[in-house]
């Protein structure tokens, strides 16, 4: 049997397929008025790896992550991931942290802790760390009871393939980050098709949705049945004119939201 190795790790997985499609300098995620590249995202998450080996964190650590969707959290994430610890996801407005053996939240969350606001000035000046080896089911990742293996968010994004995701397609999630449903749309989608995201912690009301979607030129929406059915019923008209197809999470919506949306909605 094949001993652990960095090609199995997760982190470089998705790095690699970047270098190995040419995305580095494609969009990956939209965050408020700035874009950052799938090259960025990368570069990105190994000089995190390097900041999180700098404290102290090891592999096979438990990292809890509390952060709202944004970049620190995609390279909290990836970072964590890369050096063969367990980031554990958790909603950033809980108010016990799950069992982790160091966190990155606000501070004073935790008795070891890598503070949100120290990261922009940290980052910079940390060293990039390379990819810690690791076997396809070595825990990578967390959230609540759940526990997923290097090896299974390519399965979540072969199971999306029949939807045919493209190169400029932009995403945007109801599911929030720390959920499995919301991480898997939100980071491994665009990380393993070479699309983009909207990283966006606002709260999942209708017209704050309707103009994510008209701001960012959002083209796949993927959500849940009940609130695609209100978006139809509830959003301004021509709001979601930008969409290419939406993505109901569960079953599928009754056919007058297809209408009301503008696109097809179909059902993984």
């Amino acid at each position: 049997m094949p001993g652990p190795s960095p090609d199995a790790n997760l982190a470089e997985v998705l790095s690699r397929w970047t270098d190995a499609f040419g995305w580095a300098d494609r969009a990956a995620f939209l965050y408020g008025d700035d874009v950052y590249t799938h090259g960025e995202v990368h570069r990105g998450a190994a000089r995190m790896a390097g900041l999180l080996l700098s404290h102290g964190v090891a592999a096979g650590d438990r990292v809890a992550i509390a952060l709202p969707a944004s970049m620190e959290l995609v390279w909290a994430f990836l970072g964590t991931v890369r050096i063969g610890a367990v980031a554990v996801l958790a909603d950033p407005a809980a108010s016990v942290l799950p069992p982790a053996s160091f966190a990155v939240c606000i501070a004073g969350r935790h008795p070891r802790v890598l503070a949100s606001g120290e990261l922009a000035a940290a980052m910079p000046e940390a060293r990039a760390a390379d990819p810690h080896p690791v076997l396809p089911e070595t825990p990578a990742y967390g959230q609540y009871a759940e526990t997923y293996a290097h090896g299974d968010p390519e399965e979540s994004y072969l199971a999306m393939e029949p939807f045919g995701l493209r190169q400029n397609d932009v995403l945007f999630s109801v599911p929030k980050t720390y959920d499995p449903v919301g991480l898997r749309n939100t980071i491994f989608l665009p990380l393993f098709s070479g699309a983009s995201a909207v990283l966006d912690s606002g709260q999942r009301s209708v017209p704050i949705v309707a103009e994510g979607v008209r701001r960012h030129r959002v083209s796949v929406l993927l959500s849940t049945p009940a609130f695609l059915g209100r978006l139809a019923a509830e959003g301004p008209r021509g709001t979601f004119e930008p969409l290419r197809i939406a993505v109901s999470h569960g079953t599928t919506p009754p056919g007058r939201v297809e209408q009301g949306l503008g696109c097809p909605v179909v059902t993984p």
